[in-house]
């Protein structure tokens, strides 16, 4: 091991494994044709060790923390010990638990490394959609029963068509509305509606701004589900990643009100029942986009089940009719595979929920918007 050379100042050197952190050199970038080679280190006073009873806390320019796991002294591996060196005493082995940049600091600015007298325990990957579980469900409103002998499925002699058949067989199931929530609504105010503002914003081509209002919801209230609803709408023709994202968020926070076993009916005809129904509706088309085709098909098909009500989400109809059928109807074509209608008859496994607005402004919103 290298001695320590004796500072007059009172700085502590510092080494990992006896390699002084002054004496790291770190090879600068040659101009092009350039036969010359040289080399930066930084002084002593620019490494510092902060001591304490669980470990060692170095600060050093990112260069020499970057040059150190060039050359081997600093690995990725957390099991593999390392002595470390302060002011020419040893102090003992130590493990590396992390590296971090300084808040403000561009690239090739000081680091902070964190060594501990033990390894560092592996932390456990997060749960995916944990953040769901801490919001407050929305609420559901049992609206009595949802009578398919009630509703209008085609004239006299007409035949029914074939996802109808096992929904109507099905017989009465009970109907709900989903609790809508829409942050910066003035109740005084009767023209106050940021969703439909946002809409008019994109129409007229505005769309950042449009966007910015949408974004600003969520920040008050993420169970906003028609903000990610509209959020989806405007990516689905850039980017389908992102609007799937988008769709995605909603229908968890949905579900998350409807539980795992939900068979009920939401009806496209409640008017705040439509914000969820449209993440979902949008959910399908950006599965078909991403090939995942089986996922896409289950969406078609649960959204059936929910909203049964003969002339809503007809788009979803016809692409349930394309996933089976292979055709393309508004959507890419599927790869070539084999059809499959009987999925289409079958209630989804696990139920269908798993895989304050003035009513006329309501009514004059959802009639601009559509689905």
């Amino acid at each position: 091991m290298a001695k320590a050379k004796s500072n007059s100042s009172g700085i502590r050197r510092v080494a990992i494994d006896g390699h002084f952190l002054d004496e790291a050199q770190t090879r600068l970038h040659s101009e092009q044709d350039s036969k010359s080679i040289s080399y930066v280190s930084s002084p002593v006073e620019r490494h510092q060790a902060t001591e304490d009873a669980e470990g060692v806390t170095l600060r050093l320019p990112g260069l020499t923390a970057l040059q150190l796991y060039y050359d081997g002294v600093l690995t990725a591996d957390a099991a593999k010990p390392v002595k470390l060196t302060v002011g020419g005493r040893p102090r003992g082995t130590f493990y590396l638990h992390w590296m971090r940049t300084l808040p403000g600091d561009e690239f090739g600015g000081p680091v902070v490394l964190r060594f501990g007298r033990k390894p560092a325990e592996r932390e456990r990957s997060p749960e995916p959609n944990a953040w769901v579980k801490g919001l407050a469900p929305l609420k559901v409103y049992p609206q009595g029963d949802w009578d398919p002998a009630q509703e209008y499925w085609g004239e006299p002699g007409e035949p029914i068509e074939a996802w109808a058949k096992p929904i109507i067989k099905r017989g009465p199931r009970p109907m709900y509305q989903m609790e809508q929530v829409l942050p910066g609504v003035n109740p005084e105010d009767f023209d106050s509606d940021p969703i439909l503002e946002a809409n008019e914003l994109k129409e007229r081509g505005k769309i950042a701004r449009a966007k910015k209002l949408l974004e600003g919801l969520l920040v008050k209230d993420v169970r906003c589900l028609d903000a990610h609803a509209h959020l989806g709408n405007m990516a689905f023709d850039r980017d389908a990643r992102i609007a799937l994202d988008h769709y995605r968020r909603g229908v968890l926070i949905g579900e998350l009100s409807l539980g795992e076993r939900f068979e009920g009916v939401l009806s496209w005809g409640m008017i705040d029942n439509r914000p969820f129904l449209r993440c979902l509706n949008g959910l399908g088309p950006c599965l078909w986009r991403q090939e995942q085709f089986e996922e896409a098909e289950a969406v078609f098909v649960r959204l059936l089940w929910m909203s049964p009500d003969p002339g809503s989400l007809g788009g979803s109809r016809m692409r349930l009719h394309s996933a089976v059928a292979g055709g393309p109807l508004g959507l890419p074509a599927p790869r070539q595979r084999a059809a499959n209608s009987g999925r289409a008859n079958r209630v989804p496994a696990g139920g269908l929920a798993r895989p304050a607005m003035r009513a006329g402004r309501r009514f004059n919103r959802e009639q601009t918007l559509g689905v």
